[in-house]
């Protein structure tokens, strides 16, 4: 027996676990299985509470019927609406003509654009002209020979400082 008095008060997790489903089984015993609150409503059954809401429901649709529509409010409602529609699709041409012509006047000025350049360009690259004159091409194998050529005719890399090389 003292082995197992020990065995639970070296392990206070245990205890405390104990501690509360006691007091949870405690705690239900003193709740009353009914409230007696005056402005809590009654509690009803859920069959009860379907029959109430299926008489209500059938209640509605005896009082609800549909009033019979005026026919010249529904023809005049329809010739208005189409009238909307025209004058809608009038702005809509309107605009689709407008869109279209300023399109046509962007195309002309980018082609006048690309004219005036085109030009320009074969100004320049006119052999004889003062502006443009080919520079000199150098290819792989020449820009080889030349820092081959610049290292054998320059001075000795001894004689030159290491300040300047490592620039």
């Amino acid at each position: 027996m003292g082995d197992f008095i020990d065995f639970f008060l070296k392990n206070p997790f245990l205890i405390i676990v104990l501690i509360g489903i006691l007091t949870s089984m405690l705690g239900k015993k003193k709740q009353p299985q009914q409230s007696d609150d005056p402005n809590a409503p009654p509690k009803k059954k859920w069959q009860e509470v379907i029959r109430e809401l299926q008489g209500e429901m059938a209640q509605g649709n005896q009082q609800q019927r549909p009033a019979p529509a005026p026919v010249r409010k529904v023809e005049q409602q329809a010739a208005q609406a189409v009238e909307v529609i025209d004058e809608t699709k009038n702005e809509a041409n309107k605009r689709i003509a407008e869109l279209r012509r300023l399109q046509q006047k962007y195309d002309q000025e980018r082609l006048y654009q690309k004219a005036k350049a085109d030009q320009i360009t074969s100004a320049i690259s006119d052999n004889n002209s003062p502006v443009y004159r080919k520079g000199p091409s150098f290819g792989k194998k020449q820009l080889i020979d030349g820092i081959i050529m610049s290292e054998v005719l320059g001075p000795p890399r001894a004689k030159r400082s290491l300040q300047r090389s490592r620039r």
